[in-house]
């Protein structure tokens, strides 16, 4: 839990100070910068988990509003200070009540739930044309990319499998994420998927580009954010890329028989 508090409070900062650069820049208003373009929502209580989110035109949220309008008088007073400490340290008091708040109840994300049969994997249908995968590291402190890479491939593999299954009319596999420029992330799939990668066309709030600066234990991970903050720009590009469902089930067939041996080790079929 405590390794949790500290991610949400060091990534409220590097947050803030993004917010903030954004603002000066000219590339984001104040409400744009914070409903948008970065992530402090999400790890607040208000976020209840079922698309509620004030980035979305429709959406109100009185209580978030008048957080915002607290922070609003923290940025008039510091946003023009060279040294960000202060605008960051009074930014986070307005939120953290919020954020605690959530951490008591809904506790420690890296505990995986059990609603997860692909372990670190999830997926949805985007527009009915590809399956679209996300990835959440279920493994911690072990990372899916070293120690588990063939009980991770496996997972994949399984899910694929089962959406060919269930929906053999989606016949594309499709992830936006920064991990797709993680070389160890990309060899999960074939030379296509990396061919296929287009950058996002503006940074959002979601975890696709702010994913990142989670080190594989679930807490901050300080390198990449003091490389954000020493260049101006993420460490991994966000991108999505794609292929053909048969193509990356047949390289992750020919290049992990690791994975593939782990499946065929555990009856998986009566798990379902």
């Amino acid at each position: 839990m405590d390794r949790y508090k500290n991610y949400a409070r060091e990534f409220t900062k590097l947050s803030l100070w993004y917010a903030r650069k954004r603002i000066l820049e000219g590339s984001s208003d104040f409400e744009n910068a914070l409903n948008v373009r970065v992530n402090i929502f999400r790890n607040t209580r208000l976020n209840d988990g079922v698309n509620r989110h004030p980035s979305q035109d429709d959406v109100e949220i009185p209580e978030w509003t008048a957080l915002l309008d607290r922070l609003r008088t923290v940025f008039d007073s510091h946003i023009g200070d060279e040294d960000t400490t202060v605008l960051e340290n009074e930014g986070l008091e307005v939120f953290w009540p919020d954020i605690k708040a959530k951490v008591d109840r809904d506790g420690d994300p890296q505990v995986p739930g059990e609603d997860r049969p692909y372990e670190s994997w999830s997926c949805d249908y985007r527009g009915d044309t590809a399956l679209n995968i996300h990835i959440f590291n279920t493994y911690a402190p072990a990372s899916p990319l070293t120690s588990k890479k063939d009980a991770f491939a496996a997972a994949l593999i399984r899910m694929i499998e089962d959406s060919v299954r269930n929906r053999p009319d989606i016949d594309v596999v499709a992830c936006g994420s920064w991990l797709n420029s993680v070389p160890s992330f990309a060899d999960l799939f074939p030379q296509a998927w990396r061919d296929s990668a287009r950058g996002s066309r503006e940074v959002r709030y979601t975890m696709g580009h702010w994913g990142q600066f989670t080190d594989r234990r679930g807490d901050f991970h300080v390198k990449n954010g003091q490389q954000f903050r020493e260049t101006g720009e993420f460490p991994y590009e966000s991108t999505r890329c794609w292929d053909q469902t048969d193509s990356v089930l047949d390289h992750l067939y020919a290049h992990f028989p690791g994975a593939v041996e782990h499946n065929a080790s555990v009856d998986y079929e009566s798990l379902r």
